[in-house]
């Protein structure tokens, strides 16, 4: 989709253009450091960085993905609701990287280690998953988060639609795919 490609070039300092298109029969995003040496080609579009989506709010974005009816089946652990574990750890990754985003710098520090706690511990679980301890990183997950509803909703926030195809998968009505929350 055209519109992640212009998301991710919005996302990466260096870029300052984006092409997509269909090249061999497979789909391909660039995302380049200029406009030198574009050429036209039948079924790209091509644009400079600021041709993209608005930008989501960090905080906004946190929480949204956070209190997906998706994410909260899987609070109790894996189960018929939540039958995948690294689909739910990997929405729970992404939720806590836009959490750290929006709050470094702005909470204090001993609030701010409660997020670089759940992800350290976060992506520990995800280099060795096991049942018995996927509700006690959601538990914990879901804690800090509960803990920072109050000043993340006071943060700005966004309208978005869910047929968006360039929107993560969360802000879609899922949990993300197994490595990426754009697919």
């Amino acid at each position: 989709d055209k519109g992640i490609c212009a998301r991710a070039c919005s996302q990466v300092q260096e870029c300052t253009h984006w092409s997509f298109g269909e090249q061999d029969g497979v789909t391909k995003c660039f995302l380049r450091k200029s406009d030198g040496g574009r050429e036209e080609a039948d079924g790209f579009s091509a644009a400079p960085k600021a041709c993209a989506p608005p930008a989501i709010p960090d905080a906004w974005l946190a929480m949204s993905v956070a209190e997906t009816e998706a994410m909260k089946a899987c609070d109790a652990g894996k189960s018929e609701q939540c039958p995948d574990m690294a689909r739910a750890m990997t929405t729970w990754r992404y939720a806590i990287a836009a959490l750290k985003r929006a709050s470094d710098g702005v909470l204090d520090a001993g609030t701010f280690q409660y997020v670089t706690q759940v992800e350290s511990d976060t992506n520990a679980f995800v280099a060795q998953m096991s049942e018995e301890n996927f509700p006690v990183v959601t538990n914990n997950n879901r804690q800090v988060f509960n803990a920072l509803r109050g000043w993340m909703d006071g943060q700005p926030k966004a309208e978005v639609d869910a047929a968006d195809q360039s929107l993560p998968m969360p802000l879609r009505g899922s949990l993300c795919g197994a490595t990426s929350c754009y697919e």
